[in-house]
């Protein structure tokens, strides 16, 4: 950091939890947790700033089919996802049942990409959460 030839910027991100994806991206999006960590040009990193909409929800939402699709449509139909793009998501601030669902869905994807990494328990959740995202915007 005091070393003059060091290229040092962006500190204050750096070693801190939050949620990153893949600049370039396949048919849907694909968002995980961030772990401490420095920041790479090729991934996106965001940070939460509130627990009314703490970042598992944020990374359910991401990994939706219906964001997929949104941001296909939308936003940007390329095969980048930036932070700008990030930017123009259209997030609803969910109530307190809806926000533990998305927990539970989220806690449900981590602990079986720990355990057993099951393609089919995974492909269940996606459904669960497929419905879940679209009760939340009221689009079934």
């Amino acid at each position: 950091k005091t070393d003059p030839k060091a290229r040092y910027q962006g500190y204050t991100f750096f070693f801190k939890e939050g949620l990153c994806w893949s600049d370039i991206n396949t048919t849907f999006l694909k968002c995980r947790k961030k772990q401490k960590s420095i920041n790479d040009v090729k991934s996106m990193s965001l940070f939460g700033m509130t627990d009314m909409v703490p970042e598992a929800f944020i990374i359910s939402i991401i990994n939706s089919t219906f964001m997929s699709h949104y941001v296909d449509d939308f936003v940007n139909n390329t095969q980048t996802f930036q932070i700008n793009d990030a930017r123009q998501l259209p997030f609803i601030v969910p109530d307190i049942e809806m926000l533990k669902v998305f927990i539970h869905i989220f806690d449900r994807a981590i602990s079986i990409k720990k355990s057993t990494n099951d393609e089919r328990a995974l492909n269940d959740l996606q459904s669960d959460l497929d419905n879940t995202t679209m009760t939340l915007y009221c689009l079934s």
